[in-house]
């Protein structure tokens, strides 16, 4: 897991500026992750993920403003469940909408497109 996560970190190395905290845990079969990047733009995304042997349970990516109001988040945490692809979902400010499930690779490649 933490191999995937730098590997994910390492793969962007014009976007993510610093790693300005990790995190990690394992024991009998559960990992758990949790970082703050700082992007290279000032802004910050928060990486949490929950592995137990080879898949991930749980994930978290929420892109912040330097001030910390959020951007963008994506999560599989399961209290939307209105929202078509429950447990999977999006928050765009204060709006929630539908999200596949994501990766940190995949939300580094969002951030770095829509930041051009």
């Amino acid at each position: 897991m933490i191999d995937r996560f730098k590997e994910a970190v390492n793969y962007f190395p014009d976007l993510v500026a610093v790693i300005e905290h990790l995190e990690f845990f394992q024991k009998e079969g559960v990992s758990k992750l949790k970082a703050k990047l700082r992007l290279f733009d000032g802004t910050i995304l928060w990486v949490r993920e929950i592995w137990i042997k080879d898949s991930m349970e749980a994930y978290s990516y929420y892109w912040l403003r330097s001030d910390e109001t959020i951007i963008m988040g994506w999560d599989n945490a399961p209290h939307h469940k209105k929202i078509k692809t429950y447990p999977h979902h999006r928050h765009i400010g204060d709006k929630v909408e539908p999200s596949t499930k994501n990766s940190l690779q995949n939300v580094l490649i969002f951030v770095e497109n829509f930041l051009g």
